[in-house]
C-alpha cells in the first residue's frame, strides 16, 4: 500500500502553469492522489500495473489523461502525466 508521494519539482512547475494542463485535470490528479493513499483499489482510478515494466504503476486522471508512477516500497514516485496514447 501506497503511504507516500513524490511529485518531482519539472512536475510541479507544470502543474502550476496554466498553459500545461487544465485545471480539471489539475484536480483531479490530486483527488486521484489522495485516493491512492486511502484507497488504491477504488474503480474510478482504474490502478494497475504497467505491462512490462515491474515497478511501474500507472491509474487514470480522465478518459484522456493518465499518471505513471515507479513504486519503492510503500512510496510512488510520480514520473509523468500524460495523454493515454502518448504516455508511452
Amino acid at each position: 500500500m501506497i503511504e507516500k508521494y513524490h511529485i518531482p519539482d519539472n512536475l510541479k512547475k507544470k502543474l502550476k502553469s496554466k498553459k500545461k494542463y487544465s485545471k480539471q485535470v489539475k484536480d483531479k490528479f490530486y483527488w486521484c492522489l489522495d485516493m491512492l493513499l486511502k484507497n488504491p483499489k477504488h474503480p474510478s482510478l482504474r490502478h494497475k500495473p504497467v505491462q512490462g515494466a515491474s515497478d511501474k504503476w500507472e491509474f487514470s486522471l480522465t478518459m484522456n489523461y493518465r499518471c505513471v508512477y515507479r513504486k519503492e516500497n510503500n512510496e510512488a514516485f510520480i514520473l509523468l502525466i500524460a495523454k493515454h496514447e502518448g504516455a508511452f
